[in-house]
């Protein structure tokens, strides 16, 4: 069995990986996460390799190779990276080592899924954008502030606009909180349905992170919500 560990800006999502099959577990904000609570969930696990992948602080990385240590004295533990190429998927950074290893796996999920063209957003702390070709051959990506970002940005950088975490009804707002979840909200939705606009018809959308459902309601294009793309990318490299 072969322990998987997305390491994200937010959150630890992991998950199992034997016979062919992949089994998440609970997944943990990183502000939550401790060498103890860590030792509690994977105790009982028996894990013959880890992989990870990592976009958080360094910090955290080495408190669960800490943790992945103590459990299991000599297991090996590899850190995934981004590759020129990798399973049907081309890199098409100039530096391909430079591409996030998150986007780098979520690629290759989803070529795995279809040889149409495809559009891979990841509705994070950032919001990152790659798009495929038929051929696999990664045309670049775009990035911006997620929806959480962007409220914590006018918080911090405006005297009157609160931070605000509620959610409200969707549309135009006659009260300042609404404004800003709508507006955030809007946001994402208009970079994702303007890359859509700018590629072949038959391009696939996917979606994935945290804040993904919620941008899917609002989206005008068709979609498939996929919640473990990296980890499944994981698993298949």
């Amino acid at each position: 069995m072969k322990l998987l560990l997305d390491l994200g800006n937010s959150r630890l999502k992991w998950a199992c990986a034997e016979n062919n099959q992949l089994h998440c577990g609970e997944s943990l904000s990183n502000s939550d996460i401790t060498q103890q609570i860590l030792y509690i969930l994977w105790r009982d696990l028996e894990p013959q390799k880890v992989t990870i992948s990592c976009v958080a602080k360094s910090e955290l990385l080495h408190l669960i190779t800490a943790v992945a240590r103590k459990l299991w004295r000599d297991i090996p533990i590899n850190c995934a990276s981004a590759e020129t190429r990798a399973l049907g998927v081309k890199n098409g950074y100039l530096k391909p080592e430079k591409l996030g290893i998150d986007r780098w796996l979520a690629l290759i999920a989803t070529r795995q899924k279809t040889t149409k063209p495809t559009c891979v957003v990841d509705c994070g702390t950032a919001i990152t954008v790659d798009v495929l070709n038929s051929n696999g051959e990664h045309q670049g990506g775009l990035i911006c502030a997620g929806l959480t970002l962007m409220k914590n940005a006018l918080a911090l950088h405006t005297a009157d606009l609160p931070l605000t975490t509620a959610s409200h009804q969707v549309g135009l707002a006659i009260e300042t909180e609404a404004a800003i979840y709508n507006g955030t909200l809007f946001a994402a939705c208009g970079l994702i349905e303007r890359v859509m606009q700018k590629q072949p018809q038959n391009t696939q959308l996917f979606l994935t992170g945290g804040d993904a459902l919620i941008i899917s309601t609002q989206l005008t294009c068709p979609f498939f919500l996929e919640p473990n793309l990296v980890l499944e990318g994981l698993f298949l490299i």
